[in-house]
């Protein structure tokens, strides 16, 4: 981008600066997207492992939320029958068994997901550093 640096353009300089602005939202975008990510995915393995539980001790209670932090003892009333949202606000009755393997399938296309979402906020870091460069190359310039 910087093409000539004996003769450093300072529309070029800003341009640069402005991309590399782009870049840091895009890079915080996507790492919070990552992190909501992540998050869901672990919620989905808690899930799978209590619904295990729930599956081998159907006597035992459970912790049912209620929201804003308040939760609640309970026995399952049906043993095998687990509510799931599948999207949409659309809940399906499903076994214990289908259920679990439904969230690790997602759990698996989630970290998926959060392997490209890591590979292109790596790309666009080493873009954001090779402007950084550039940029520092043309104030060097400027400078002499």
């Amino acid at each position: 981008m910087v093409s000539n640096l004996e003769k450093v353009d300072p529309r070029e300089v800003q341009m640069l600066q402005q991309y590399l602005n782009e870049f840091g939202q895009e890079i915080e975008a996507y790492s919070a997207q990552l992190q909501m990510i992540e998050q869901r995915r672990l919620e989905s393995l808690t899930a799978v492992d209590t619904i295990s539980t729930i599956k081998e001790n159907p006597e035992n209670t459970v912790l049912l939320q209620l929201g804003g932090g308040a939760s609640i003892k309970v026995k399952p009333v049906e043993k095998d029958v687990i509510l799931l949202n599948i999207g949409s606000d659309v809940v399906v009755e499903k076994s214990c068994e289908d259920t679990a393997s439904y969230l690790a399938d997602r759990a698996k296309e989630m970290e998926a997901l959060e392997k490209k979402i890591t590979e292109s906020i790596s790309q666009m870091q080493k873009q954001a550093n090779d402007i950084a460069k550039k940029i520092e190359s043309a104030y060097k310039q400027m400078q002499e």
